[in-house]
């Protein structure tokens, strides 16, 4: 039987960080512990604003350990350069894409969305 995989959307922020630890810690503890076939991740809107200005030492920790397991986020290229913050995202190893063609391609390659 094959496993799942999982496209896991950051759009919550500064307003709800219990989300974005939630959705730091799945894809990288689901990646690591081999509960799905795949983890992806992509930040958006006001999740992308957040993970390029955040100190908060508990997220930052999460992202890291995103990254150890090689995990390749992404980011909305367009909502990046609206925010002033491309720089920034991909100084911290954040592609910047076309998040909605990138979605639906992940989706038609079986990504399932998890949203937080």
């Amino acid at each position: 039987m094959s496993k799942a995989k999982a496209l896991i959307i950051i759009l919550s922020g500064a307003d709800d960080l219990a989300k974005v630890k939630v959705g730091l810690n799945l894809a990288w503890r689901t990646k690591n512990g081999g509960a799905f076939e795949d983890v992806k991740v992509i930040f958006l809107g006001p999740g992308e604003d957040f993970i390029a200005k955040t100190d908060d030492k508990d997220i930052l920790e999460a992202y890291t350990q995103v990254l150890a397991n090689n995990i390749n986020p992404q980011a909305c290229v367009a909502i990046a350069e609206g925010y002033g913050i491309a720089p920034i995202l991909t100084d911290k190893k954040i592609e910047l894409v076309h998040a909605g063609q990138a979605i639906a391609g992940l989706m038609a390659e079986g990504y399932q969305p998890l949203i937080f």
